[in-house]
């Protein structure tokens, strides 16, 4: 058995190497995350920041322990990480943000966060050798956990990134390939506008027919994120799960953000038709933010086709077109917004402007005629960045919508309830 990691061939017989050591060559000069997207561009001022963003005024990226956590990495892990970036003596270019030191060595992000990646890598080989299956793929599944957060925010043209983000998704396959209990995974590729783009479908069994949730990773996360999602709130009641990326990132990272945001969700669905083991009249979105945007909208345009959409503070209107919202907006998310949309956020005035073109109310997509039959489920915190008017445009739009909008709370807990009450609200509408 071989695990190829980067030009290096790693065998049973191979002395166990650091990631670190061996990943990229030292001498290319990659550039620095926080700089991709962000040419000469400060800091913001942030006066009002959204507790769900994760950001502190110490990193350029959001430190988000809890969703990690429960995603599946281990808290000691992360810690032991967070803690070597923020006290390595390496040049930072940006001296207020610990996570910018762009040689990749000790204190650079990717390098941490990869290191510890590997030596789950090299753990796994070896109680696979020994025979110990489910063990090998309990580490398995925490080393592509610390690859995808080494690969965040997973921004176009970002070289190591994207090198993390590949070995998160090889370590991720593996993980659920070698233990029966997992189910059957499979790597499906279509199309999208003559690109070929690929998601993770995960199958309870290979003996029925399936209702099948296609979940979008949208900016803040990859496909390799919701195994926890499917196995313990889908599986147990035999949904299957779709999980694909947004454009501009992961697969598709060669489609540009624009306002047809949902062309990949759109293409999955035509995919899913030709699949065997997924009933494609019981179909059902889930997602985040501004994935959740690309959801509503295939709601909306393809209402014969979805069965239920759920989405947890989905970016509707007010995001794209409130101008005092969009500045207060830390300067990863502005990256991240520019990277996708083939923009610089250095010139954050001009983009403010185009960013209009994502909103559904904009594109005439929302209205007050509550026609659109497919049944929506909304989870948003009250003052966050979903407004009270992004509420009122969704509950218009939707024949059925169902809004749970909580009071300001930790964000851990109301993840942990919009993603338990998704799962019970697609149980009640796929499974016959």
């Amino acid at each position: 058995m071989f695990f190829i990691i980067g030009a290096c061939v790693m065998s049973d017989n191979s002395d166990t190497q650091n990631l670190s050591e061996i990943l990229f060559k030292p001498h290319f000069n990659y550039q620095e995350t926080s700089f991709i997207s962000n040419s000469g561009c400060e800091i913001p001022c942030i006066k009002d920041e959204d507790d769900s963003l994760g950001f502190s005024k110490d990193w350029y990226r959001p430190i988000r322990t809890f969703m990690w956590v429960f995603l599946g990495g281990n808290l000691l892990d992360i810690d032991e990480a967070l803690a070597n970036i923020s006290t390595a003596q390496g040049e930072r270019k940006r001296p207020e943000c610990f996570d910018t030191i762009a040689q990749y060595g000790p204190g650079n992000w990717i390098y941490e966060f990869n290191a510890i990646a590997q030596r789950r890598v090299n753990l796994g080989a070896d109680l696979e050798k020994q025979g110990e299956i489910l063990k090998a793929s309990h580490q398995y599944r925490m080393a592509s956990r610390y690859f995808s957060i080494a690969s965040y925010p997973f921004l176009r043209g970002d070289v190591l990134s994207s090198e993390s983000l590949m070995h998160s998704r090889r370590i991720y396959k593996r993980m659920i390939e070698m233990d029966p209990t997992n189910g059957e995974i499979s790597e499906e590729t279509f199309s999208v506008k003559y690109q070929k783009v690929s998601g993770f479908l995960h199958l309870p069994d290979k003996t029925h027919v399936h209702p099948c949730v296609i979940m979008v990773s949208g900016y803040e996360q990859n496909v390799t994120d919701f195994y926890k999602f499917y196995n313990i709130y889908l599986r147990p009641k035999g949904i299957a799960l779709f999980s694909i990326d947004m454009p501009g990132m992961g697969s598709c990272s060669k489609l540009t953000l624009s306002a047809e945001s949902s062309i990949v969700v759109d293409a999955a669905i035509s995919h899913l038709k030709n699949l065997k083991n997924i009933d494609s009249t019981h179909l059902g979105l889930c997602g985040m933010r501004t994935a959740g945007t690309a959801c509503l909208r295939s709601a909306i345009l393809n209402p014969s086709d979805i069965k239920a959409v759920s989405v947890i503070a989905p970016a509707v209107h007010s995001l794209f077109t409130d101008a005092s919202l969009l500045n207060s907006l830390p300067l990863c998310v502005r990256s991240s917004c520019a990277n996708r949309m083939g923009l610089d956020a250095a010139s954050w005035d001009t983009i403010v402007p185009q960013v209009r073109v994502l909103s559904l109310k904009t594109q005439g997509l929302l209205s007050n005629s509550g026609k659109c039959p497919v049944p929506c489920s909304v989870f948003a915190v009250r003052n966050s960045l979903v407004s009270s008017e992004d509420i009122k445009l969704l509950e218009g739009t939707f024949k059925e919508c169902r809004v749970d909008v909580q009071e300001k709370k930790g964000y851990s807990e109301f993840l942990l309830e919009s993603l338990d009450q998704s799962a019970k609200f697609f149980a009640s509408l796929l499974v016959d």
